[in-house]
């Protein structure tokens, strides 16, 4: 079973994605966010994880609805 991780885009759009990577990619770390393409608005956006605590069950149920397809780092 795949895991899945909510998160969140710099717009501040909730949803989530089978994997969630944090591995250094180089000598320099590029943070804690990642390019994912968010479902919502269908842009290249840098998010991060949520805090799941913090959401709504409504919105914990719509990010879970709504999945990335793709990350590039």
């Amino acid at each position: 079973m795949e895991q899945r991780a909510v998160v969140r885009c710099a717009e501040g759009h909730l949803f989530s994605t089978t994997t969630f990577p944090m591995q250094n990619l180089g000598p320099a770390r590029l943070g804690p966010g990642r390019l994912i393409r968010c479902p919502q608005c269908g842009r290249m956006r840098s998010s991060v994880l949520a805090d799941v605590r913090e959401l709504s069950e409504p919105q914990l149920e719509r990010a879970l609805r709504l999945e990335a397809a793709e990350f590039l780092a």
